[in-house]
């Protein structure tokens, strides 16, 4: 064998252990996010949940599942439904909002254009533009805004960096009077910086001690950009903080449907179905049913935690699935829903499988429908609340 021979297979087996390396480190990063987000048992029901136990004076969230009485006859002696999708019950809530599973600022936010000030004659904007622009961006009802006003209009040499644990915005008025997203452009001048933390997000409410590191470091960029500062009343907005994140806790609810086979599903033949059902598979290592905005309306992940990799569904088998739908982040709500049952049951009939919580107890229509019912509450909670499902402020809050 030659020298080039030799080379060529070491380069070769390099490359698959390269491979096999990766694919290795996604399923270790999946199963620790996983195990992260939901690593509190619990066993409260979701019908029956008082309203003071929803979060019980801590940061925590209760782990329902539904009640008895909707579920077909079952032995009562079957041992619990294994594997688990980490307190996958039929109607589990959103992984506890003081874990840290942070999603980076938001995609929907993104969206606003950003403005060329060379464009700015065709795009000078009135003043209801401009009051839309910041009501898009930045949200004095999700966010603590403080006002940053140069003596001059001021170049930035660097882009600020706020060392706070929630998600931060900067928007501009540039000496030309246009708002737009802050960047340090050459040549660009602010009157004015407008600086924004969210309050509210799935860790919880800011504290009041994150929101006074917040202030110190805002006050300290004026400070050496020889600007003006002024903030919002704190205390007001720490109550309404927290207000807020007590109304996020009783609706942020992901739903469960956990799909059991009398026989292991082949992962070729799952991606194939998967597939041919609109759903496309995620660097997350799940398989996500997407809007045409991009966000997705539900999603199926393997019950035992391994996440879905074009390697694993080659050569492995999953002896569960699960169906999650996350209620506040879905635009389109209960249609969806029954959109995604309907994907369950074809699943179901299509491996030969039932639809189950994770007791082994089987869902059946009138259990199924008393989740509808719910989601109809928890719907016209978010409503009359002014936070519809699947909007820019919902991506924000659920995230």
């Amino acid at each position: 064998m030659s020298e080039l021979q030799i080379g060529v297979l070491i380069l070769g087996g390099g490359v698959i252990a390269l491979v096999f390396g990766f694919n290795m480190f996604q399923e270790w990063r999946f199963r620790r996010r996983t195990q992260q987000a939901f690593a509190r048992p619990q066993d409260d029901v979701l019908l029956d949940v008082p309203k003071n136990n929803v979060r019980d004076g801590r940061s925590d969230r209760m782990e329902p599942v539904l009640v008895d009485a909707d579920f077909d006859d079952r032995d009562d002696d079957a041992e619990p439904f294994e594997p688990l999708l980490p307190e996958a019950a039929a109607i589990a809530p959103e992984p506890p909002r003081h874990a840290a599973q942070r999603m980076e600022p938001m995609a929907a936010a993104a969206e606003v254009p950003v403005i060329d000030e060379e464009d700015d004659a065709e795009l000078a904007m009135d003043s209801a533009d401009h009051q839309a622009l910041v009501v898009a961006m930045l949200d004095p009802s999700l966010d603590f805004i403080a006002e940053v006003v140069f003596h001059e209009p001021h170049e930035l040499a660097a882009m600020p960096r706020f060392n706070v644990g929630k998600r931060t915005q900067l928007i501009g008025r540039t000496e030309r009077g246009l708002w737009k997203v802050a960047e340090a452009l050459p040549g660009t001048r602010y009157k004015q910086i407008n600086i924004s933390m969210q309050m509210v997000d799935r860790s919880g409410a800011v504290t009041e001690q994150e929101l006074a590191a917040f202030c110190q470091q805002v006050s300290r960029f004026a400070e050496d950009h020889d600007a003006t500062v002024s903030f919002p009343q704190r205390q007001q907005k720490l109550v309404a903080a927290r207000e807020l994140d007590r109304f996020c806790a009783d609706v942020d609810v992901l739903i469960g449907i956990n799909i059991v086979p009398k026989a292991p599903i082949e992962g070729a033949r799952l991606r194939s179905f998967a597939e041919a059902a609109g759903l496309q598979l995620e660097p997350d290592g799940a398989f996500h049913y997407l809007a045409d905005s991009g966000n997705t309306l539900y999603s199926l992940v393997a019950a035992d935690q391994m996440p879905f990799t074009f390697h694993t569904l080659l050569d492995k088998t999953f002896p569960a699935l699960t169906l999650l739908f996350d209620v506040p982040r879905v635009a389109g709500g209960v249609e969806v829903f029954d959109r995604a049952v309907y994907f369950a049951r074809q699943l179901a009939h299509e491996f030969d499988a039932q639809l189950v919580d994770d007791n082994r107890r089987v869902l059946t229509d009138a259990g199924l429908g008393r989740i509808r019912d719910q989601l109809l509450h928890i719907y016209g909670s978010m409503d009359d609340r002014g936070i519809a499902p699947g909007s820019v402020a919902a991506l924000r809050l659920f995230a």
